[in-house]
């Protein structure tokens, strides 16, 4: 009875664990090119064996990694950019071929100030992530930066 008991408390512990896990984080920053424009710029921070799911995914597949923009005094400029391309491979959890990183990846966007008394940027990142074994819900992360 008491190894029962001790396997139980054991299987609590390890799926409090993986529950509590955050695998892939997100990171913002931002670099002004002049008194008026800028970079904004979003790493995202992935643990190794993890991948974050690409930015256009067939519709019966994964979440796809997905940017919306809401700022003040800011005029967003131009697309998202990756700092390097998705891989595409075959994924086995899903039976389709889809693309994602393996590893740390950031994305950019240009930006210029229209207003910069009290000037903010937010990104609501929505993101979903695998290993080899199994899935993150999909997940929706806010990020705000606020000009000086």
């Amino acid at each position: 009875m008491k190894r029962i008991f001790l396997f139980l408390i054991v299987m609590l512990a390890a799926v409090a664990g993986m529950t509590a896990q955050n695998p892939i984080r997100w990171r913002m920053s931002v670099s002004m090119t002049s008194a008026t424009e800028g970079t904004l710029t979003l790493r995202a921070l992935v643990e190794p064996g993890w991948h974050l799911y690409g930015t256009s995914l067939p519709a019966d597949g994964p979440r796809p990694t997905e940017f919306a923009f809401a700022s003040k005094g800011v005029e967003m400029e131009g697309p998202v950019k990756a700092s390097r391309p998705a891989l595409v491979k075959a994924d086995p959890l899903f039976g389709m071929e889809l693309s994602w990183w393996d590893a740390n990846v950031e994305f950019s966007r240009s930006f210029r100030l229209t207003e910069p008394q009290g000037a903010s940027i937010s990104v609501t990142v929505n993101y979903m992530g695998c290993n080899d074994i199994t899935c993150l819900p999909p997940k929706s992360q806010t990020l705000t930066y606020n000009f000086k």
